[in-house]
């Protein structure tokens, strides 16, 4: 199965040329559009280049989160991922009323656990490169609706008052003792997200992401360092009646994709008031519920394409 790569440099120009009313009628803006239509209906998954984030940005990024996950106390409990259920360390923010918090993990298996932040540098990193990629969501999902036939407008309400969280996750480097009676490690178990769409910055060094096909197949994801992998939730399938896919997806490691790796996802949600109604005209008349509802029945409404023949279960 091959991963799209759809730039969005026609879309910022067309931005950068129009006003507001004339920028969703431009014929580019259409047919990027009808990119990110087959992407999401045929694979789930793309590769986004040209997205506006600045390299620096991305690189700074990169440079606080691999210094804090080796600095103490956070470093000791690095040293206790290999004995855990999980085979990596996270770092979690999640917007609140009365400010972001903070969480790491793993804890008692797949748990965390309230964490305060070390360096105002670190965190100021982090909310900026938040605040562009919440911006990027905003963007792709007013060419999503375009993409389903319906205004650009569609989702703005629902983008309000989000609560999408991001990530930093760090799986430390693997003994060669791990791979003497196995050619692979499972680093993350295979799953989907729950969320509408995901903004992977992935590690640009070391690779082992690998996406399920339709036959039950693999694929490997390695893209360009500046470049960002973009995936679809379980919140937006089933919004459109599972026409638009949440593709089940794991991390792997082999001896030459060993070393230490670096991820940070930014899981992009909707409003818990959001009445999920169906988007599209072949998406059936399903149950009408809010967002909130079905993040908290996530498995319940959940219906992956049967044709995958995977066990989607453990998901993050």
């Amino acid at each position: 199965m091959k991963v799209p790569e759809i730039s969005l440099k026609s879309f910022y120009k067309a931005e950068a040329d129009s006003n507001l009313e004339d920028l969703w009628s431009k014929s580019c803006v259409r047919e990027l559009a009808e990119e990110l239509r087959n992407a999401c209906e045929e694979v789930g998954f793309f590769v986004l280049t040209d997205h506006g984030i600045c390299d620096a940005l991305m690189e700074s990024l990169r440079k606080e989160c691999t210094a804090f996950f080796k600095r103490p106390p956070q470093s000791n409990v690095l040293g206790m991922v290999s004995s855990t259920d999980s085979r990596f360390l996270w770092l979690d923010h999640v917007p609140c009323d009365d400010g972001p918090a903070w969480s790491l993990g793993p804890v008692h298996g797949r748990g965390s656990m309230p964490w305060q932040l070390d360096q105002e540098e670190f965190a100021t990193v982090w909310t900026a490169y938040y605040a562009e990629v919440e911006k990027l969501v905003a963007r792709l999902m007013s060419l999503f609706a375009v993409a389903m036939h319906l205004p650009a407008t569609t989702f703005d309400s629902a983008l309000k008052n989000h609560r999408s969280s991001m990530r930093a996750i760090l799986y430390p480097e693997l003994a060669e003792a791990d791979f003497e009676q196995t050619s692979e490690v499972i680093r993350s178990p295979e799953h989907t997200d729950w969320g509408c769409v995901t903004v992977l910055l992935a590690d640009p060094e070391v690779s082992g992401l690998e996406i399920c096909d339709k036959d039950g197949g693999w694929t490997s994801i390695q893209p360009q360092r500046h470049a960002l992998v973009v995936n679809l939730g379980e919140l937006l399938q089933w919004w459109t009646g599972g026409k638009w896919l949440a593709t089940p997806h794991r991390v792997l490691a082999r001896p030459d994709s060993a070393g230490e790796r670096l991820s940070c996802p930014y899981f992009g949600l909707v409003n818990r008031e959001t009445l999920l109604q169906p988007l599209l005209a072949e998406s059936g008349n399903h149950e009408g519920i809010t967002a909130g509802e079905f993040l908290q029945n996530h498995e319940r409404y959940s219906d992956p394409p049967k044709t995958r023949g995977q066990d989607t279960s453990l998901k993050r």
